[in-house]
Parts: structure tokens; C-alpha cells; sequence
């Protein structure tokens, strides 16, 4: 077994048991056994404990998503578009949700705002909230009509979205989504929150 094999096997589980359950549904003794690892100790010994373990996996989730948002926020930075900024802001969501183990990654990230504020700072929500505001500085000079009230109100709508499309709520009955789908997906989301965002000031 490789180094790090152990720690990166209990990561994924806990990532699939909170997805599904959340932490309070969520037991150490689940997690070992989704992961295959029979020590009951191994939580404890590389985490600390569960709630260490939890922080882990949201910060191993959210860390991932904020890295490609701000490779895609300084690319667009130079020639930003309305499109392009949506499609930055959405896509690692759906390439989580249309990755196999990501699908639970992805409904993970849409649960960092349900922890209590004094949370924020550790798993990673309030570093999300700091690059939605950057997005927002970014596209504001291509929406003139809209005061930055507004425009962040519809960017938070636009999160909210992707949030919901994180957790399948918007399926409808479909099967979950594939690797294939990523960039079908992607437009789906990116075509209503452009509108969104261009739509004439309310």
C-alpha cells in the first residue's frame, strides 16, 4: 500500500457518507468500514478525530473547487465576458458532479453554507463568499444597468442554482451525469444564469 493510501481511502469515504447523510448521519465506524480499513484507531491517528475528519474532506472539496475558479477568473481577467465568467464559476461544480466519486464531492460543497457562520473561515465558505464577490467586480463593468446590490443578489442566484444542480435536485428523473456531460451541463447552467445576469434591471 502506498503512503497516504490509508488517509486518502477514509477522505473519500467520509466525502460519500456526508454526502449522503450529512455529519450528524455520518459515524467514525461507517467511514472505516466504506473504506475498507479496519483499524479503529486510523481516524484518530491521521485526522485527530471526526470532526477533523470532516473539516478535511470540506476543505479537500472546497480547496479544489476555489482553484480552478481562480485559474478561470485570471484567465477571463484580461478579456472577461459575461459567458465565460459563468462558465468559470459552474464548471468545476459539474465536473465534480459528472466524476464518478465527484458527484458526492459536488453535493458536499452545496452543504459549507449550512455550517453556523463561526464555521465559515474553516471549511472554506468564506473564501467562497471573497472569490463570488471578485467574480461579481469582474463582470460588473460588462452590466452597467445593474447596481452592485443587484448584481450580487443575481450572481447568489446563479450559486444557488449550481448549488441545486450539485445535489440533483435538478435531474427530474434523469440518471446521474458522466464525464461525457460536462460541457452539455455546463451550457445548461451558463445559458439561464447569463440571461439572468443581462436581464434588464428590476
Amino acid at each position: 500500500m502506498t503512503p497516504g493510501a490509508t488517509p486518502a481511502r477514509l477522505l473519500d469515504a467520509a466525502e460519500e457518507l456526508l454526502a449522503r447523510y450529512g455529519p450528524a448521519g455520518t459515524s467514525v465506524r461507517d467511514v472505516l468500514r466504506l473504506a475498507g480499513v479496519g483499524n479503529a484507531a486510523a481516524v484518530g491517528y491521521y485526522f485527530g478525530g471526526k470532526d477533523a475528519l470532516v473539516a478535511a474532506v470540506e476543505r479537500r472539496v472546497v480547496d479544489g473547487v476555489l482553484a480552478e475558479r481562480e485559474t478561470s477568473l485570471a484567465t477571463l481577467s484580461r478579456a472577461p465576458d459575461v459567458d465565460g465568467l459563468v462558465d468559470g464559476w459552474v464548471r468545476p461544480i459539474v465536473e465534480l458532479r459528472c466524476a464518478g466519486r465527484g458527484r458526492y464531492a459536488a453535493r458536499v460543497f452545496a452543504r459549507i453554507f449550512e455550517a453556523p457562520p463561526e464555521r465559515w473561515a474553516a471549511n472554506g465558505a468564506a473564501a467562497t463568499r471573497e472569490l463570488a464577490l471578485r467574480y461579481c467586480a469582474a463582470v460588473a463593468p460588462l452590466l452597467p444597468h445593474l447596481d452592485e446590490r443587484e448584481l450580487t443578489w443575481r450572481w447568489q442566484c446563479v450559486t444557488a442554482t449550481t448549488d441545486f444542480y450539485a445535489i440533483g435536485a435538478l435531474d427530474f428523473g434523469e440518471p446521474a451525469p458522466g464525464a461525457a456531460q460536462v460541457d452539455e451541463h455546463v451550457r445548461r447552467l451558463v445559458v439561464p444564469g447569463s440571461a439572468l445576469l443581462r436581464a434588464p434591471a428590476s
